[in-house]
């Protein structure tokens, strides 16, 4: 990364400004738009224009080169199947999963498995290369409220990996609206630098947008939103060669005497994602089995190819049968980088026990005295919730073998 400093003609009061807005590097003001620049309060249109394109000229993007001298610097992170994996390695490659430098969408029906996928990524991509991962923390724009400390605590059990550091690594945003959703995507830019963030994560894009705008009268508004929110996570993916997962939802169309699911969103985010992957059920249905299909919609150098996977307790693998193996507990003491308060920060996913620690023992001892069991025999309204406490804790597993769950 170059700083603004180096920048020929920029001055002082200029690299303040645009620091405070998000721009920290010459990369990231070279991939910016003049007149979107020309908007922030004391910078002139003539100014921007001149900064972008100067910035340009630097990194050599005002000149076309052969294409033998392009350099590509992709790196991918496990998506903790072997075969997913396997569909997503690129012939020349040697190993494949969920690509740095550009946007991939999952999209599926409900419990199809992309927040699971989400999840199980969120831990893969700090483990170290020859695992898999970058090594990296993560980003996660959460707009349905779906992140679970839980399933992260279990997910780092499963990779043999400090379920406590894992989370230390994971910051976390709550969305509530489409235009906090942009305003986080912006000051993700500042994150990643702060936070040495490879992976980006929102679960879902369109959640927001869908409920928000409503009707074929606003659907041109939407479509505008959705742009910039692809435009503004494609750069960032180019500037910092991190990885972009976005997860989506369908909408069930009638084609003649048959029913599809389409990825909702519409040509905008069909152009704008590199990578288009579909989770299916393998079964009739998505209750039938807990075994998924993942299908290569569309991808720049990837066959249409599928492959099965399992959602399980732990994540996405390659089989519904997961082990625990033994935690070797860091030595290392990470030392935290101090950053400015912002309105909106993002927070370590660490850092947000809003919850008790300890579930209550006279009540998880009532518990106790019933397991093991299913859950369907579990009848008391109160048991049920020290259940799922329980369960979130981890002090309770399921036996798959007995179909039971069963005291740790």
């Amino acid at each position: 990364m170059i700083s603004l400093e180096e920048l020929k003609g920029i001055k002082s009061r200029q690299i303040k400004i645009l620091q405070e807005n998000g721009i920290n590097t010459v990369e990231s003001l070279a991939m910016s738009v003049p007149d979107v620049i020309s908007e922030i309060r004391g910078m002139s249109d003539k100014a921007s224009k001149t900064l972008v394109w100067e910035a340009r000229d630097v990194l050599g993007m005002g000149c076309f080169r052969a294409v033998s001298e392009i350099e590509t610097n992709y790196e991918y992170i496990t998506t903790g199947s072997k075969n997913l994996d396997t569909i997503l390695t690129a012939p020349e490659k040697e190993r494949g999963g969920i690509s740095t430098g550009r946007i991939t969408e999952v999209f599926g029906a409900f419990k199809s498995g992309k927040t699971n996928l989400a999840h199980t990524i969120c831990v893969t991509v700090q483990l170290p290369k020859n695992r898999g991962g970058l090594g990296g923390s993560v980003l996660f724009i959460d707009t349905e409220n779906t992140f679970s400390k839980g399933k992260i605590k279990r997910i780092a059990r499963r990779f043999a990996i400090d379920p406590d550091e894992i989370l230390s690594n994971i910051y976390h945003a709550r969305i509530y609206s489409s235009d906090h959703q942009v305003q986080m995507i912006r000051a993700a830019e500042a994150a990643i630098q702060e936070k040495g963030a490879r992976l980006i994560i929102i679960d879902s894009l369109m959640a927001l947008l869908r409920s928000e705008y409503i009707g074929i009268g606003l659907l041109a508004r939407r479509q505008q939103v959705l742009n910039q929110i692809i435009h503004e996570l494609s750069r960032l993916a180019e500037t910092y060669n991190v990885a972009i997962l976005v997860t989506n939802q369908v909408a069930t169309k009638m084609k003649g005497m048959f029913s599809a699911d389409d990825a909702i969103g519409g040509n905008i985010v069909a152009h704008g994602c590199h990578f288009r992957i579909q989770f299916k059920a393998k079964g009739f249905s998505m209750n039938s089995s807990l075994e998924r299909k993942g299908v290569i919609v569309d991808a720049p150098d990837l066959p249409p190819l599928d492959a099965q996977f399992f959602i399980t307790e732990a994540g996405i693998a390659d089989t519904d049968i997961i082990d625990y193996p033994e935690i070797k507990k860091s030595s290392k003491k990470k030392s935290k980088k101090k950053s400015k308060k912002k309105e909106f920060d993002l927070v370590s996913a660490g850092d947000k026990d809003t919850e008790q620690e300890q579930v209550d023992n006279d009540e998880f001892q009532k518990l106790i005295a019933i397991l093991p069991c299913s859950k369907d025999e579990i009848m008391d309204k109160e048991l049920e919730d020290i259940f799922e406490e329980a369960k979130d804790k981890d002090l309770i597993t399921y036996d798959r073998s007995d179909r039971v769950w069963k005291q740790i």
